[in-house]
């Protein structure tokens, strides 16, 4: 079933279709909306395509925001929903904006004027910082350390930290690279970044202009998807993509099967889980011998409980302290 309500804009040619995918997201959706249309770019249209919700979704949009073109369809996950959004996207720039998440105003103004003066660029993403319900709880990533220097494609796969709403792309791209990957339920981002850096340029706006919702127990924080979304993301990139597979090789390969498994790891440690804990920083250690940290961890699981305790709860002041509790 599909319900469209007509979007308005000037119908220059450089309009941005932001496609706002939702899944029983009623809660949070007016924020997302409301925030594009605060922006101070102005020529957009806003597409949301419910990934059949069974809350009050749809009837909060046709209420509230006419203007919207809305697609309800069958739940088949955000990949499916965003590539739904780009067939029907009529504007030149795509920019992504999951519903439980914000922007600031200028972000669409920033990120078209640089796709705007580059012919090099493919696309756009910007810093973000995170948010829960007690508010602010990281102002911002480092992106420009951790992605721009060296590899950027080598980089996304290791470190993850395109924020799909950080993301404007030239719709032009997604003829040339295709479109995400509907069978990956983690990684289908990176998937598609990694493979717009191999053919156009990449630039970070290095200014916080999203907002990400922190939830608790959300799919992209528990591990064990994590380890999974990535093993069949790797599938996919080395019988689809080899040129991506070839370019990252083996031992960045095998450091990021590592840094995942530290970091369920980590997560039964501080829950003090500490048998499981254990198996994943053995794990961790063996893809990657020259790193310490997952030995020292590991062996760390051998102490008195009282002890590992006392640490835990160390290390979970100083995390509350510096105001991150809520992200790993």
């Amino acid at each position: 079933m599909v319900r469209i309500f007509k979007g308005k804009s000037s119908g220059g040619s450089e309009v941005v279709s932001v496609i706002i995918p939702t899944y029983n997201s009623d809660r949070y959706i007016c924020e997302a909306i409301d925030s594009v249309l605060c922006q101070t770019y102005h020529d957009y249209e806003i597409i949301v395509i419910d990934d059949g919700s069974t809350d009050d979704t749809g009837s909060t949009i046709a209420e509230r925001y006419p203007m919207v073109r809305y697609y309800f369809v069958e739940n088949k996950g955000a990949a499916a929903a965003r590539n739904l959004g780009i067939s029907k996207a009529q504007g030149k720039f795509i920019a992504f904006l999951d519903a439980d998440d914000r922007w600031l105003p200028t972000k669409l103004e920033k990120q078209v004027s640089l796709l705007r003066n580059d012919s090099h660029l493919g696309m756009v993403f910007a810093e973000n910082s995170f948010f829960n319900e007690r508010g602010t709880t990281q102002e911002r990533v480092n992106k420009r350390d951790r992605l721009m220097n060296g590899d950027i494609v080598r980089n996304i796969f290791l470190n993850s930290y395109v924020a799909t709403p950080t993301v404007m792309v030239l719709k032009s791209v997604f003829e040339v690279v295709g479109l995400f990957e509907e069978d990956l339920v983690v990684a289908e981002d990176d998937n598609m970044w990694m493979r717009i850096g191999m053919k156009y340029g990449i630039e970070l706006i290095d200014e916080p202009l999203v907002e990400c919702r922190i939830t608790e127990g959300s799919l992209s924080r528990k591990g064990d998807n994590i380890f999974l979304g990535v093993k069949k993301n790797m599938e996919i990139i080395k019988n689809k993509y080899p040129e991506i597979y070839y370019r990252l090789g083996g031992s960045s390969i095998r450091m990021k099967f590592s840094d995942i498994l530290f970091s369920e790891g980590y997560g039964f440690f501080f829950h003090g889980h500490y048998l499981k804990a254990r198996h994943c920083f053995i794990e961790s250690y063996i893809r990657c011998p020259f790193k310490l940290k997952p030995l020292l961890y590991m062996i760390s699981t051998f102490l008195p409980t009282l002890i590992i305790d006392r640490i835990r709860l160390l290390k979970g002041n100083i995390r509350n302290s510096r105001g991150r509790d809520g992200i790993i």
